[in-house]
């Protein structure tokens, strides 16, 4: 295998941790009057999971997250 995946063991460098930190600050950016902080650690805990599964530009995490039920709950 190429090595573009992260193991649970295997921690995210400061580059991934930035990308991550954005993506999560422009999801919340129009949320923050209605969400939670359990939500958003879900929010959080799905993009790194997304991450650590080869999604590694902003753009697809966004992309990805955007199909998540806590996101669509908020946009309804």
């Amino acid at each position: 295998m190429g090595g573009t995946y992260f193991d649970d063991e295997q921690e995210i460098g400061p580059q991934g941790l930035a990308v991550l930190g954005n993506v999560l600050a422009d999801l919340f950016r129009d949320q923050a009057d209605v969400s939670n902080k359990d939500q958003e650690l879900d929010l959080a805990a799905e993009l790194v999971a997304l991450f650590k599964s080869g999604f590694r530009s902003e753009e697809e995490l966004k992309a990805m997250a955007g199909r998540s039920s806590f996101l669509h709950q908020q946009n309804s």
